[in-house]
């Protein structure tokens, strides 16, 4: 009877369990259910609400632009002209034909340019310091001129010299806390002369390091050959102005920034294997106007804009060039008018300290081309680490 009653009690328990069980169950499927249609409601809700914002922007007819550059050497001198597109516009952009440009020296000659390519053209004039210039570009029956320039007298730098400095930047981790980066580098500064007749200026460079490989010996004769390898670093970013300070009485640019080079060369090679021989600098140094001078710093604080209420806006940059036979009509551009000069230096970084630093002035100008390597000797305008 015990084990009779004991039996029934468990059947009881177990035929109890199994109904909770299944409750349980078919309770959890009920929730899970209706959150799923919750979650469905939810997504066709949002859906349904979202929107795609297509701003509606005017259709503008195409802008001649204007890029340009004179100076007293031939060979830099260029007229470029484009026209704008809009926004929307996914077909090729227009491209200037037929027209003319003509350089134009004041109570002096008229030289009409040369079109090497579509709407490209090329000066053999050399221009003079103190004359005055402008532009006039004849395009579709609109004649465009631009303002008269005077131009510069050639510049000059009084001393190029390099300091050490520690560039601080920060990286994040895996796990998002941020670390902070110490790189020693070495700055290049130059100081510039302020005189009544040139007080602005305009800096392009291009760095280029050398470099050797020796490779390895095979077999029991002599190693191969060394390789002689360079590597061109340019400045792609925002203008590198120079002018006196506001307000400022002095006579002199002082230490105006270049760039910054790290010490350790092989940053900017592509191999651990090539050993850093020292850099050769190219720096152009052009004689500016102060409206050349203003119109670079407003496209600078353009190109550094980080979209904030009051930053500037591409229409706030307004060029020298107008034209004449429809005032209604815009040009996007300027008349740059400079005077040139390029400087060439040797320099070793060395290790950090003023001791070990190597620079010297190059007095031969021969065409570097971007990269490259020699086998054996090396190429002719290489420079002793020395």
């Amino acid at each position: 009877m015990k084990q009779a009653h004991l039996y029934n009690i468990t059947n009881l328990c177990s035929t109890r369990s199994m109904q909770v069980s299944s409750d349980f169950l078919k309770a959890n499927w009920f929730r899970m259910k209706t959150r799923i249609m919750y979650l469905i409601f939810l997504a066709v809700l949002l859906s349904s609400c979202e929107d795609y914002y297509t701003p509606d922007l005017d259709v503008v007819s195409p802008i001649l632009v204007v890029e340009s550059r004179m100076t007293n050497n031939s060979s830099n001198n260029f007229v470029k002209l484009t026209m704008t597109q809009d926004f929307y516009n996914s077909t090729e952009t227009e491209k200037v034909t037929g027209a003319k440009v003509e350089l134009i020296q004041v109570s002096g000659q008229t030289e009409r340019g040369t079109e090497t390519s579509t709407g490209y053209f090329t000066f053999k004039s050399t221009l003079v310091a103190g004359k005055k210039y402008y532009i006039r570009i004849t395009n579709k029956g609109d004649i465009y001129e631009s303002e008269t320039v005077v131009m510069p007298p050639l510049p000059k730098i009084d001393s190029l010299y390099t300091n050490h400095k520690i560039v601080k930047t920060y990286s994040t981790d895996a796990y998002g806390s941020p670390t902070l980066i110490e790189t020693p580098e070495r700055e290049i500064y130059v100081d510039a002369p302020i005189t009544s007749t040139l007080e602005y200026y305009r800096f392009d460079y291009h760095a280029i390091i050398q470099w050797t490989y020796n490779p390895p010996a095979v077999g029991p004769g002599p190693p191969p050959p060394s390789y002689f390898g360079w590597k061109t670093l340019y400045e792609y970013g925002q203008f590198n102005i120079a002018g006196p300070k506001e307000f400022s009485t002095s006579d002199k640019i002082n230490k105006h920034p270049i760039r910054a080079l790290a010490y350790d060369g092989k940053a900017y090679l592509d191999s651990t294997a090539q050993i850093p021989m020292g850099w050769i600098l190219i720096l152009d140094q052009y004689g500016i106007t102060k409206s050349s001078y203003d119109f670079h710093e407003k496209l600078n604080k353009q190109f550094s804009a980080e979209g904030s209420l009051f930053d500037p806006v591409l229409t706030q940059v307004y060029g020298n060039i107008h034209c004449k036979s429809d005032p209604t009509k815009t040009a996007l551009g300027f008349f740059d008018l400079n005077s040139y000069r390029q400087y060439r230096y040797f320099l070793n970084l060395g290790d950090g300290t003023n001791e070990h630093v190597i620079q010297r002035r190059l007095n031969r100008y021969p065409i570097i081309p971007n990269e490259g390597f020699t086998r054996g000797l090396p190429p002719g305008f290489w420079e002793l680490n020395y």
